[in-house]
Parts: structure tokens; C-alpha cells; sequence
């Protein structure tokens, strides 16, 4: 029996530190997660702006890699749950 294809889901900073090596990933698409973002009423200046664009600098990052090793970004979706915001993107292997 074989084991099952890892992901689909991986999160952006695997990726982006060499933890998840995808070269031999066997699907055709996957999604990279961002980190979760805590509610902003937790924060303040800058730590706001830090807790706010930082996952979005990272998914940024992992959209731009994985463009250079032959995915392409079909969608971007944000996802609330609770009181935490979780942003995909969505890749397909051209």
C-alpha cells in the first residue's frame, strides 16, 4: 500500500526555509498558508502593522519562489476563524 501524497496545504515558511522540499511533490496543485494573524485588537502600531503584513510579506515571498520553480498563483483567498485570519494561495504546477 502506498502512503498518501503529502499536502496539500503547506505553510509558507516550510517552504520558504527549505523544510518542504517540493520538487518531488506528485499533485498538481497546492496551497501555501500563511502564518495566522490574532485578532488586531491585541495590538498596536507597529506591532499591528507587523502582526498585519508580515503574512502577507511571507505568502508574498512563497508566491514569488514557488513562481521560479514552475507554479503559477491561480487565487488568494482570507479565511476568518474565530478570532484569527488565515490567507491562502492557491498554486498550480505549469
Amino acid at each position: 500500500m502506498n502512503a498518501p501524497a503529502p499536502g496539500p496545504v503547506f505553510d509558507v515558511l516550510a517552504v520558504l526555509n527549505g523544510a518542504v522540499d517540493l520538487r518531488s511533490y506528485p499533485r498538481r496543485n497546492l496551497v501555501l498558508s500563511s502564518p495566522r494573524i490574532g485578532s488586531s485588537s491585541l495590538f498596536s502600531g507597529d506591532a499591528y502593522r507587523r502582526a498585519v503584513f508580515e503574512p502577507v510579506v511571507h505568502l508574498v515571498n512563497g508566491i514569488e519562489f514557488l513562481e521560479s520553480q514552475g507554479w503559477e498563483l491561480v487565487s488568494v483567498v482570507e479565511r476568518n476563524i474565530d478570532t484569527s485570519c488565515y490567507t491562502m494561495a492557491f498554486m498550480r504546477r505549469v
